[in-house]
């Protein structure tokens, strides 16, 4: 079993974990140990049309009715330090704690293959290519099967 990286403040203390920065990437998540990575706390949800509109907030719902935010721009828990690649370590799951309702999963990753110390910890954000009309974002991730862009 690996560690449950979170927020809550009985894990703060010896936590074994690194967050470091990258000049192309910003923050990035790193571990420590070679470790099968979850991480289980939810950013903050908001519902549709009452979430608050801030500025640079993308938002990708096709005009559904219920719709379900994770906005971790300005607060959330260690999961907003992975990043994406076209080749990652990680991969995310729905995880379903106190609810079924599939409407409030919590967001776990995975472990997807061994992950040495030191390693940035990344997942595949699988935005489709050309899904936002005139929007264009790069990849940066530098993978060898890097596919340029994100949107």
């Amino acid at each position: 079993m690996g560690w449950v990286l979170t927020r809550s403040p009985s894990c703060l203390g010896p936590m074994k974990r690194q967050v470091a920065v990258k000049s192309t990437r910003g923050f990035a998540l790193k571990s420590t140990h070679g470790i099968a990575i979850k991480s289980t706390n939810m950013a903050s949800v908001e519902k549709g049309e009452s979430a608050p509109v801030r500025k640079n907030t993308r938002q990708f719902y096709d005009g559904e009715e219920s719709c379900y935010i994770i906005d971790a721009k300005l607060e959330g828990n260690l999961g907003r330090y992975l990043n994406h690649s076209c080749s990652p370590n990680l991969f995310v799951q729905n995880v379903f704690v106190d609810t079924h309702d599939l409407r409030f999963p919590w967001v776990a990753f995975f472990a997807s293959k061994r992950i040495r110390a030191g390693t940035e910890l990344t997942w595949d954000y699988n935005y489709e290519v050309g899904s936002v009309e005139g929007k264009e974002l790069l990849c940066c991730c530098g993978a060898i099967e890097c596919r340029g862009r994100l949107l």
